[in-house]
């Protein structure tokens, strides 16, 4: 009978001690899980921010970092290199690079002012 007491006040103390770790832990996991998912979030966009910086650096471009770092879709100038229109570019093989200061100068010749531009 001793003994029965004896392990019913473990298993009480065992409960108790689980509930109290249960209820210190729970928001303890829950900011964890914040933290994650703002780091899910943020994690890209900084990294993205730090290639676009990287990207910006380079004195060609592939179309693909064209659109990156401008917005000019990659497809776009595609068709429009089809067409003999769009920024100059450089040719070797396969491969298409566009030097910055074309695409700079190409999307400068397209600025448009308005009226409040005076």
């Amino acid at each position: 009978m001793k003994d029965d007491y004896k392990y019913l006040m473990r298993e009480e103390i065992r409960d108790t001690i689980k509930k109290e770790i249960s209820e210190r832990l729970t928001p303890v996991l829950v900011g964890v899980e914040h933290i994650q998912e703002t780091l899910r979030v943020i994690g890209p966009a900084s990294a993205c921010g730090q290639e676009i910086e990287e990207i910006k650096r380079k004195v060609n471009l592939t179309p693909e970092e064209v659109e990156r770092v401008y917005g000019l879709n990659a497809a776009t100038l595609a068709n429009k290199r089809t067409k003999g229109a769009g920024p100059c570019y450089i040719k070797d093989g396969g491969k298409v690079l566009y030097p910055q200061k074309e695409i700079q100068k190409y999307l400068n010749a397209r600025e448009i002012l308005t009226n409040g531009d005076n």
